[in-house]
């Protein structure tokens, strides 16, 4: 299983949480987020070893400026986070591998995720909320036994310290991991490296390459 801390900016509590057995971190791009990185370090950017992926997160950004940070940041992955169209998440993916969000409630309509298939890598399912993620919030995961598609996701919104066994029984056929944030921060950006430590003990995670 996939482990993806999100919202990451701190050069020493990246070093603390990249210690443990996480494969995926994310950077947070969107200027409106608590979590937005401004006058990163590249110093923090060496703190994550290179066998962690490193994930930049973005909203409706302009090509121009997610093409300069895929080059600046190294990132592995783009995370679109937004409203981008199919064929705007072509380009990107031309340039940089694509995890696409889709925010779930009862009345989302999962056949709008087809036209993704060609331009992403994995997907990511969060919570639909009136901001772009980071609500603290889950959603009915029920929901995703409509899900038939054939791109891994990753599962997101509002996951939490309690959640550890109830994940442990998630079961779907293209479930590849979680991602974490806001309920394991100490602060906006900061995560407590004992309760996530504590979670993936309890989650019982055995590390493994990312598939390509």
């Amino acid at each position: 299983m996939i482990v993806k801390v999100c919202g990451m900016r701190d050069r020493q509590n990246i070093a603390a949480i990249a210690a443990l057995d996480i494969q995926m971190i994310g950077l947070n791009f969107y200027p409106a987020s608590s979590r937005y990185i401004a006058n990163f370090e590249e110093a923090s950017i060496k703190q994550i070893p290179e066998h962690i992926k490193r994930v930049g997160v973005f909203v409706n950004a302009s090509l121009d400026f997610i093409l300069n940070k895929i080059d600046t940041f190294k990132l592995h992955y783009v995370q679109l986070h937004g409203d981008e169209t199919d064929d705007y998440c072509q380009v990107i993916h031309e340039s940089c591998p694509v995890i696409k969000v889709f925010r779930i409630d009862e009345d989302f309509d999962m056949s709008t995720i087809e036209q993704f298939e060609h331009c992403s890598d994995y997907y990511l399912f969060d919570t639909r909320c009136k901001s772009y993620g980071g609500s603290g919030k889950k959603f009915n995961w029920e929901m995703l036994e409509k899900y038939e598609g054939n791109k891994p996701f990753l599962l997101s919104g509002g996951i939490g310290p309690e959640d550890a066994i109830e994940l442990s029984q998630f079961t779907h056929d293209q479930f590849l991991g979680i991602d974490i944030n806001s309920k394991f921060e100490l602060a906006p950006a900061v995560k407590s490296k004992d309760l996530i430590e504590t979670f993936l003990t309890v989650l019982n995670i055995q590390t493994g390459e990312i598939p390509s």
